[in-house]
């Protein structure tokens, strides 16, 4: 059975908690946060009652599975400054995972050099001080615009090698790297099997592009609107994916999210 969701907002009076609160409004069988805004280096602990109230609601909802994506300023190819910066960002990140007992932790590997990448993201976890069941950090796929890392899965399975990291599987970036998800979805999934794994591949990032087959431009697009259209149907119900947590990154409005659930429930609903 695959978990279903959409990445939420944190940004009302309940902050993380609210996001429970809108999953549980909308149906949801899993969802994805940011923990502190994408796009800021300032951070702020969560309060006791907020993780509370996180938890409380989550566990009213079954547990359902949540994930968090790290900020948007994190570069873990990055040197000097910059890198310090990401990899204190994303323990925090990591901590706060630790903290709300969410499972996963999603973070683009960057621009620069790869193996900066891995000791940051290692780092991070070190820092982050998880536990034996603390989050697992999954590097996500991208589409491979200029000096832009993990666009070729076996860059991605050479950064994880060895480690506890894990991968995000995003079809838009899959697609706008060269992956031909839009005429052979099954193949592709087959090669993510054969390169990755798919036991270290627990979540699906599912959004369609706005932009043309390898065009290296990270646009999403909503379900059956982009240029990988249906295929991402025979993709998400591949029986390999059974277990896997599959997000929508689509733009959001009330329209957009009844038809992006929509579409997606009747796929998986055959």
């Amino acid at each position: 059975m695959i978990r279903h969701g959409l990445h939420l907002s944190i940004a009302s009076k309940e902050g993380v908690a609210g996001a429970v609160r809108e999953a549980e409004l909308l149906g949801l069988s899993a969802f994805q946060i940011f923990a502190k805004s994408p796009r800021a280096w300032k951070t702020r602990p969560l309060s006791p009652a907020q993780i509370e109230r996180f938890r409380a609601r989550r566990e009213n909802l079954g547990a359902i599975p949540a994930v968090i994506h790290a900020s948007y300023l994190v570069n873990l190819g990055a040197s000097g400054v910059l890198w310090e910066k990401s990899v204190f960002s994303l323990a925090d990140d990591l901590m706060k995972a630790q903290a709300l007992g969410v499972g996963h932790v999603v973070v683009h590997p960057g621009s620069g050099d790869a193996e900066r990448v891995r000791e940051g993201a290692l780092k991070a976890r070190e820092l982050a001080a998880l536990g034996k069941n603390g989050p697992k950090l999954l590097l996500e796929n991208s589409a491979g615009g200029g000096r832009e890392l993990g666009s070729d899965l076996y860059d991605l399975a050479r950064l994880i090698e060895g480690t506890p990291l894990g991968v995000c599987f995003d079809t838009c970036h899959a697609f706008a790297a060269g992956y031909r998800i839009h005429e052979d979805p099954a193949g592709v999934l087959s090669v993510l099997e054969e390169i990755i794994g798919l036991g270290r591949v627990p979540v699906i990032h599912l959004n369609d592009s706005q932009h043309a087959f390898a065009s290296h431009k990270d646009l999403h697009a909503n379900l059956l609107e982009g240029y990988i259209g249906p295929a991402l149907a025979e993709f998400v119900t591949d029986s390999r994916l059974s277990g896997k947590v599959v997000i929508l990154e689509t733009p959001r409005s009330l329209q957009e999210d009844a038809h992006n659930l929509r579409v997606l429930r009747e796929w998986l609903r055959g």
